[in-house]
């Protein structure tokens, strides 16, 4: 179970990485650092990066089957 946690999360991270050379950004760099809207500012360049990459789909996917080979049915079933 902690294979499978650590792959997914590795996965997860790697694939936000990759993908953020694609994605609209918007600029944050006006916010100080530590400011509420600097945070909300990145985060909704995470979830728009992640909703492109459809990555939230594919989580809801993971989080709804009950065994693997559930969740890999669902995505062949969605490709």
């Amino acid at each position: 179970m902690k294979k499978i946690r650590t792959i997914s999360i590795i996965s997860i991270i790697s694939f936000i990485l990759i993908s953020i050379a694609s994605a609209e950004i918007k600029d944050c760099s006006e916010f100080d650092k530590l400011s509420k809207m600097y945070l909300k500012c990145t985060k909704d360049n995470l979830k728009h990066k992640s909703d492109k990459s459809g990555l939230t789909k594919k989580l809801d996917n993971f989080k709804s089957s009950k065994t693997l080979s559930e969740f890999f049915k669902k995505n062949k079933e969605e490709e």
